[in-house]
């Protein structure tokens, strides 16, 4: 699977606490599949699962529009608390964060 924003690299499968989730190597985004951020949260494992090692091409991926790579469908920005922008895929459930998020 591809990453949502660059569309490029292949994401890398990373599990927390049982819940799987897929990175990409480059921009250090977060893809999670319908439950899994709810799920993350609920455990805690939030903050361990966002990675501490910066990423260059983080803050130039804020702006750039995602695409679900589950349902090939562009995704919808929600906001969340804060400058927390939250991409999500209508159609699936899908949620797409990038670094720091």
């Amino acid at each position: 699977m591809n990453c949502p924003k660059c569309r490029i690299e292949t994401m890398t499968k990373e599990v927390y606490e049982g819940v799987e989730v897929d990175r990409c190597p480059s921009c250090k985004g977060l893809f999670l599949d319908r439950g899994e951020l709810e799920a993350l949260l609920e455990k805690k494992m939030g903050n361990t699962a966002d990675t501490l090692f910066f990423s260059s091409t983080s803050d130039q991926m804020d702006g750039v529009p995602a695409h679900c790579p589950r349902c090939r469908k562009d995704m919808t920005v929600k906001k969340s608390q804060g400058d927390i922008r939250i991409d999500t895929c209508d159609s699936c459930g899908g949620s797409f964060l990038d670094q720091g998020e």
